[in-house]
């Protein structure tokens, strides 16, 4: 029997490892070709629990949303809080302690956001077509906007105000400076003007 030359028994042996490697390659190569071009494909990530989702801001109260009641009365003691009772009143003894405030409400159907920063806010007490006293006059010097969220049909009460039964004027509006407005059955009105919202008229007596 011949012996192979060694030289014809490498090339020989080199021919079959490669023809070995192709058939490993077409075998496995052709799936990872398909899967992605070879790259490792992982499975899909299970999906997360959903966030939930955030409130929608809320938006400036559209015109016509929003109304405003004046309000006088006294203060008839003090909530759990620490913040006052307030009383409605349209007929004040003589030497009575007077307070006005208002009442904010929103008539839509969706809170919104409403500008009630003293800023804003003005009172006027007159009596016929005679201005008597304006908070306009007072000093208004570092006054702010505040914007407060109103949910549809929930009354908001401001905090009260004091009047010292006095005409205002360029003085200001306070007692110093200023003269006191009649008495004895007088009857005057008030009024309420809130963002530019401005309430009707609420009538009282001072006797």
């Amino acid at each position: 029997m011949s012996h192979l030359d060694p030289g014809v028994y490498r090339r020989r042996r080199l021919t079959a490892l490669g023809a070995l490697a192709v058939l490993i390659v077409a075998i496995w190569g052709i799936p990872q070709l398909f899967a992605g071009g070879g790259q490792e494909v992982l499975p899909a990530a299970e999906e997360t629990a959903t966030a939930e989702p955030t409130a929608t801001a809320a938006t400036t109260c559209a015109p016509g949303v929003v109304s405003v009641e004046a309000m006088i009365g006294t203060i008839a003691g003090e909530n759990e809080d620490g913040s006052p009772i307030l009383e409605e009143i349209n007929n004040f003894k003589a030497g009575a302690d007077i307070y006005m405030w208002y009442v904010v409400e929103n008539n839509g159907l969706v809170d919104c956001l409403f500008n009630v920063g003293p800023r804003a806010t003005f009172f006027t007490i007159s009596s016929g077509e005679q201005v008597y006293w304006t908070s306009r006059e007072c000093d208004r010097e570092g006054l702010n906007d505040g914007d407060l969220l109103l949910v549809p049909n929930t009354p908001v009460e401001s905090e009260p105000s004091a009047w010292d039964k006095v005409y205002s004027s360029s003085n200001g509006c306070n007692a110093e400076g200023n003269s006191p407005v009649p008495t004895g059955g007088a009857t005057f009105k008030i009024k309420a003007e809130v963002n530019g919202v401005i309430s009707d008229d609420k009538r009282f007596i001072l006797n």
